[in-house]
């Protein structure tokens, strides 16, 4: 009986060591990740990547690193990882014309990664700031746009369909 518990002390020693050596590597490249090659498959990883990307104005790798972030469902910074990349999305929309057509479905972008970061997190002020943002470049209100109006069929009008068969092989 004493040799299994010393067995058992022993390969749980070995396995804690390795979790704390994994854990060391882990924190040493979230410290700087421009120091290594590969990101390793961990979500604070790929936030830490994507911070160090968007510093080197790399936006469109940023946002492949924050969406492999979302990946993990049981990442607790999940709101802050929607809240960076609805910021990426935004500040791409505002360097660009009012006449591009890619505009548009940026703030859409940033304004849904907004509204995820609340949905998971509503005490985030800062998103809840940008979303106000962006909405104001973007409205969504039927009554202050014009583009939300709806074309309605007259009541004079009246559209008939007529139902055919075509008998298959």
């Amino acid at each position: 009986m004493l040799i299994f518990v010393i067995i058992a002390s022993v390969v749980w020693l070995i396995s804690t060591a390795a979790l704390g050596w994994q854990q060391e590597q882990l924190n040493r490249y979230i410290a700087d990740p421009s120091l290594h090659e590969a990101t390793p498959d961990n979500p604070r990883a790929y936030s830490a990547k994507a911070a160090q990307l968007v510093k080197d104005m790399e936006t469109e790798k940023a946002l492949e690193n924050l969406t492999l972030a979302l990946g993990f469902s049981n990442y607790q910074a999940l709101p802050e990882v929607y809240y960076n990349r609805g910021n990426i999305n935004l500040r791409k929309a505002l360097s660009m014309s009012s006449a591009d057509g890619r505009l548009l479905p940026l703030i859409e972008l940033a304004k849904q990664d907004y509204r995820s970061a609340l949905q998971l997190n509503a005490d985030l002020w800062e998103a809840r700031y940008n979303l106000e943002v962006a909405l104001r470049i973007v409205p969504e209100d039927p009554d202050l746009e014009s583009d939300f109006e709806k074309n309605e069929i007259s009541s004079q009008r009246s559209i008939e369909s007529k139902a055919f068969k075509i008998d298959l092989p």
